[in-house]
Protein backbone atom coordinates (compact mmCIF):
# COMPACT_ATOMS: atom_id res chain seq x y z
CA UNK A 1 0.00 0.00 0.00
CA UNK A 2 3.11 2.43 0.74
CA UNK A 3 4.18 1.90 -2.76
CA UNK A 4 1.22 2.45 -4.65
CA UNK A 5 0.87 5.98 -2.06
CA UNK A 6 4.26 6.96 -2.95
CA UNK A 7 3.55 5.84 -7.05
CA UNK A 8 0.32 8.08 -6.84
CA UNK A 9 2.38 11.07 -4.69
CA UNK A 10 5.14 11.27 -7.28
CA UNK A 11 1.93 11.06 -10.33
CA UNK A 12 0.14 13.69 -8.97
CA UNK A 13 3.70 16.12 -8.88
CA UNK A 14 4.42 15.34 -12.18
CA UNK A 15 0.91 15.62 -13.65
CA UNK A 16 -1.11 18.88 -12.98
CA UNK A 17 -4.61 16.60 -13.67
CA UNK A 18 -6.42 20.07 -14.35
CA UNK A 19 -4.03 21.56 -16.71
CA UNK A 20 -3.99 17.65 -19.40
CA UNK A 21 -3.18 18.58 -22.55
CA UNK A 22 -7.02 17.47 -23.48
CA UNK A 23 -10.09 16.64 -22.24
CA UNK A 24 -10.24 12.83 -22.80
CA UNK A 25 -6.91 13.10 -20.87
CA UNK A 26 -8.25 14.62 -17.76
CA UNK A 27 -11.11 12.33 -17.80
CA UNK A 28 -8.88 9.46 -17.36
CA UNK A 29 -6.12 11.42 -15.27
CA UNK A 30 -9.14 12.34 -12.73
CA UNK A 31 -10.33 8.61 -12.99
CA UNK A 32 -7.02 7.08 -11.81
CA UNK A 33 -6.86 9.75 -9.19
CA UNK A 34 -10.65 8.12 -8.15
CA UNK A 35 -9.57 4.29 -8.29
CA UNK A 36 -6.24 5.13 -6.13
CA UNK A 37 -8.30 6.91 -4.21
CA UNK A 38 -10.72 3.56 -3.68
CA UNK A 39 -7.76 0.71 -3.16
CA UNK A 40 -6.17 3.12 -0.65
CA UNK A 41 -9.28 3.44 1.48
CA UNK A 42 -10.21 -0.55 0.99
CA UNK A 43 -6.20 -1.40 2.45
CA UNK A 44 -6.71 1.12 5.36
CA UNK A 45 -10.08 -0.53 6.04
CA UNK A 46 -8.74 -3.84 6.01
CA UNK A 47 -6.41 -2.69 8.57
CA UNK A 48 -8.70 -1.03 10.49
CA UNK A 49 -7.46 2.52 10.08
CA UNK A 50 -10.00 5.55 9.60
CA UNK A 51 -10.10 7.94 6.63
CA UNK A 52 -11.87 11.11 5.74
CA UNK A 53 -14.25 10.89 3.30
CA UNK A 54 -13.54 13.64 1.81
CA UNK A 55 -10.25 16.46 1.61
Amino acid sequence: MHSLAAAYTTFYEHCPVLKAPSQEVVETWLLLCQLTGQILRQGMDLLGIGTPKRL
